[in-house]
């Protein structure tokens, strides 16, 4: 089997991410697990991703819990609502106090084959601009490679509530319409003045 791993870090994953996102088109999938989705260049190619049709599902944290402090949904709701309204389907991790810390991108292509970018790096500016020490690894193969399958069937559980679980909700349940916390989302992601 022709399988190739790459260790990737800091700058070098979102180069990763960005070519995936980028050949994505009519035929192929994607779907994204993230804990914070904040980089522009990403959410740039997600949307241009959707309007050449490839068929995408984003899952993302709420970003309504911290280690038992209440959070105000920044970056993720701010960044849900553009994707949303790019025509890009949403949901929200179900949790109760936790955080989905997953993070996580798959794209299988008409042609059979797939990547997953897979690690400790949340798509934000901090984390994959050089300025965390940040490792991924990018895994290529066959889309039925063991372990392009099992990531891909864990997209699948979490977007589909499998078994009768609740992974996973609607957009609604989160969507936040405030401008006010859209220019500041846009500001911190611009300058590194947060947390994420």
């Amino acid at each position: 089997r022709d399988v190739r791993v790459q260790v990737v870090t800091e700058e070098k994953i979102a180069d990763a991410a960005e070519a995936l996102i980028r050949g994505a088109g009519k035929g192929d999938a994607l779907d994204l697990v993230m804990f914070y989705l904040a980089d522009r260049s990403i959410v740039r190619a997600l949307k241009a991703a959707a309007g050449r049709g490839a068929a995408m599902r984003v899952i993302l944290d709420p970003n309504k819990d911290a280690f038992g402090r209440e959070k105000n949904g920044m970056p993720n709701r701010q960044t849900a609502r553009e994707l949303v309204a790019a025509g890009v389907p949403v949901r929200w991790a179900v949790t109760h106090g936790e955080q989905m810390h997953a993070k996580m991108l798959i794209v299988k292509r008409r042609d059979g084959t797939a990547d997953l970018v897979l690690g400790s790096a949340n798509f934000t500016r901090r984390n994959i601009r050089d300025y965390n020490l940040e490792t991924d690894v990018r895994v290529s193969g066959r889309a039925e490679t063991p372990a392009l399958a099992d990531a891909a069937a864990y997209a699948d559980r979490l977007w589909t509530n499998a078994g009768g679980r609740a992974f996973t909700t609607d957009y609604e349940a989160f969507r936040d319409d405030s401008r006010w916390r859209v220019f500041l989302y846009r500001m911190q992601e611009a300058t590194g003045l947060c947390t994420w």
